[in-house]
């Protein structure tokens, strides 16, 4: 009996050791399956150098007055190179009070000109992009229209004396030269319309108007309300190849992207390469009518998908510069007062604090759910973004990395900025859930 019992003790002890044992098997079964996800960096592999991550100072055109706080803040902090500014041509007046230079004396155009001059001799601006939303009642053939609102053609002149008045006060009396002018979204009509054929006409007009005034201003190629309609409205302005050379970057909006297939965005980048021509992305957002919702900007899920946007923006676009949609208070990343910053503008310095003047190089994940993004910087140094779309953590191998220890900083619902070293065990790193992820060797 008792050498039974022994029998039946040893056993149950050799089964808990198998059973123990086994378990240790399955949880490193475990740890490998989730260790699958494997990012690959192709040095070799060059594509778009990012110029500048910059952003929209519009609102001269929604509050009459070019500055605000916000606008201030974003312009100290995140020292964009590259921005765009709205010319308002619309005023509640009689028109002829304001026709041609006279929009001059219009305050909300001093405020203008006078931000620009700001931004460029304190906040090392070098480039601006002018753009217009609505032009006087009296020169469009639907006054009582909200959105695409047509203009006259009999009435282009006057709109580019508008325009081309600003210029050149611009540049002679405030020292600012704008590289690029459009009307914003004018493929949808937001707020004025144009055909491609009819941009074309106004092109050809305003083009030559331009350079007689020693202007060097040219046309963003595009300015188009959303990635999709891009490259058919483009191409059908450049059609015409008496106009190419007014021709700036071809650029676009992201809005109303997030369901597109990466196909979407790699067909814009093709075809600016057809004509020589960088990408920009003038305004990057995701949501348009996101503002209708209150509060959308304070919570992960706007941030969250603004990552994911601005990551396909400059992964499969080819995307040189891109504005963020605004970097005053309008969309804002912080509160008005500037003493609150939301998740998006944590999300926001990912950018700004890492991929000014990047060189873009392949990274390649072998997981949908990880994206990659990888390049170089003015110091040489490898930089590399990490975006879990998971709803758990995972465990990624880094292969082709250097050998260093990396900085990395994350970014999560719950702790919107955390920096450390990372020890890179065997070149894995385990991304939190939900997760922007920024490394820097």
């Amino acid at each position: 009996m008792k050498r039974f019992l022994r029998k039946v003790t040893m056993t149950l002890v050799l089964g808990c050791i198998l059973s123990v044992g086994f378990g240790q098997s399955r949880s490193k079964d475990n740890d490998a399956t989730r260790s699958r996800a494997v990012v690959k960096v192709l040095p070799e592999s060059k594509k778009q150098k990012i110029i500048s991550i910059g952003g929209n100072y519009c609102q001269a055109n929604y509050k009459g007055d070019a500055w605000d706080l916000v606008g201030e803040a974003t312009l100290e902090e995140f020292k964009p190179t590259h921005v765009r500014v709205a010319l308002p041509l619309q005023f509640w007046l009689d028109y002829k009070v304001y026709k041609g230079k006279r929009i001059l004396k219009q305050p909300a155009v001093i405020s203008l000109l006078r931000a620009m001059k700001r931004m460029k001799e304190k906040y090392g601006v070098v480039s601006f992009t002018l753009s217009v939303w609505r032009v006087p009642n009296e020169l469009v053939e639907n006054p009582e229209a909200y959105n695409k609102r047509r203009i006259k053609p009999e009435y282009y002149g006057e709109v580019i004396d508008m325009i081309e008045a600003f210029l050149v006060e611009a540049k002679e009396r405030y020292d600012v030269e704008v590289d690029y002018f459009s009307f914003n979204e004018s493929n949808g009509g937001y707020m004025t319309l144009f055909t491609p054929e009819e941009t074309i006409e106004f092109f050809k007009l305003a083009g030559p108007r331009f350079e007689q005034a020693g202007l060097k201003t040219v046309f963003l190629w595009g300015d188009t309300s959303s990635t999709k309609p891009t490259v058919a409205f483009a191409s059908k302005i450049a059609a015409d190849p008496s106009i190419v050379k007014y021709l700036g970057p071809l650029s676009f909006h992201s809005w109303w992207s997030e369901n597109l297939p990466d196909s979407e965005f790699e067909r814009i980048a093709a075809l600016a390469k057809k004509w020589g021509r960088p990408v920009w992305c003038t305004e990057l957002g995701h949501n348009a009518v996101a503002h209708k919702t209150k509060d959308y900007n304070k919570n992960w899920d706007y941030a969250f998908r603004f990552a994911k946007i601005s990551h396909r923006v400059f992964k499969y676009s080819g995307t040189e510069v891109s504005m963020f949609w605004t970097w005053q208070n309008n969309y804002e990343i912080m509160s008005a007062d500037t003493l609150t910053k939301y998740p998006v503008y944590y999300i926001t310095r990912h950018q700004t604090d890492f991929w000014n003047n990047v060189q873009v190089i392949d990274a390649q994940s072998s997981d949908k759910d990880i994206l990659s993004l990888a390049g170089f910087n003015a110091d040489h140094k490898m930089i590399l973004q990490l975006v879990n779309l998971k709803n758990e953590p995972v465990v990624v191998k880094l292969e082709n990395i250097p050998t260093m220890t990396p900085r990395v900083v994350t970014s999560t619902e719950h702790k919107l900025w955390s920096e450390k070293k990372a020890n890179l065990n065997a070149g894995t790193l385990t991304l939190d859930a939900q997760s922007v992820n920024t490394l820097v060797f």
